[in-house]
């Protein structure tokens, strides 16, 4: 595994600036997340469990703080609702808030949506539990650095990394340069070969 000190080494080896501590570790930690939301990678996906209390009546059930629930939240990608066994009963569909009634008025069900940092569900079944899929963000502390993409591309990583460096420390003609030849590159790699698409 790729760790900081390890990935900050390989900046600095690009830049020949070692003296701007701050900016370099700065640089890597937004190259890290940039690097992961180019799109919705499999590899960032995680699994995750909420549960609620169920009310006779109860149209919807909020649960707040979601991002303290589901650690590292990106994005939600599925939520299904399970049993007391973990079989699903139920999946929810999200909605927009403005989209939660159909054409002739009715709520619809079997949906959730987000509130700011609470997630809002609608559940046909109340079960009291569900499972969640969700994107995670790598974790881009010194201590506890963790990336997929820094393990398996840390020179390329680097290179992200030093372009922002570059960017940020008044020499945007290297920065540009290091974008248009080393960057884009990059992304189109990540896209080309981690996305999941049918195979016939």
């Amino acid at each position: 595994m790729t760790t900081f000190a390890e990935m900050e080494a390989l900046v600095v080896g690009q830049t020949r600036r070692p003296e701007v501590t701050a900016i370099t570790q700065a640089a890597i930690r937004t190259a890290t997340l940039r690097a992961h939301h180019v799109d919705f990678f499999p590899r960032d996906t995680a699994p995750g469990t909420l549960s609620y209390t169920p009310l006779s009546g109860a149209q919807y059930y909020d649960l707040a703080d979601l991002t303290t629930l589901l650690p590292k939240l990106r994005s939600l990608q599925s939520i299904k609702s399970v049993d007391s066994t973990g079989a699903p009963v139920e999946n929810l569909e999200y909605r927009e808030l403005q989209d939660l009634y159909d054409s002739d008025n009715g709520l619809r069900t079997s949906m959730f949506t987000m509130i700011g940092d609470t997630l809002r569900v609608y559940p046909c079944i109340a079960t009291g539990s569900m499972a969640v899929t969700y994107y995670k963000n790598p974790v881009v502390t010194e201590a506890d650095y963790a990336s997929w993409i820094a393990n398996e591309y840390p020179d390329e990583l680097a290179m992200w990394a030093a372009a922002i460096v570059f960017a940020r420390t008044g020499f945007a003609e290297m920065a540009n340069d290091f974008q248009r030849t080393h960057v884009q590159p990059f992304k189109e790699l990540l896209v080309s070969s981690h996305l999941i698409g049918m195979v016939n």
